[in-house]
């Protein structure tokens, strides 16, 4: 068969081989804007964490509410043991 009698693609697919590389790219784009905002998301809530761990802080001062709620109770081993 002669390649140069093959007919260009139509429709969806003649779309795509000409606006394919522009949606790539903005495609692209989007995705990589996704990933820092989830990786700034990601940040913020691991120092939420330390600060919740460590007491300092907004997210301390939760802990410390928490402790002071709850008094220092000590757990008897004996009430689990048989």
């Amino acid at each position: 068969m002669d390649p140069t009698l093959a007919a260009e693609p139509s429709g969806i697919l003649g779309w795509i081989s000409q606006y394919g590389n522009v949606v790539f790219f903005f495609a692209q784009i989007i995705y990589w804007f996704g990933i820092l905002v989830f990786f700034g998301y990601a940040v913020a809530q691991y120092k939420r964490w330390v600060n919740f761990q460590m007491g300092v802080g907004k997210s301390g001062e939760l802990r410390k509410a928490e402790e002071t709620a709850g008094g220092s109770k000590t757990v008897s081993v004996d009430e689990f043991v048989e």
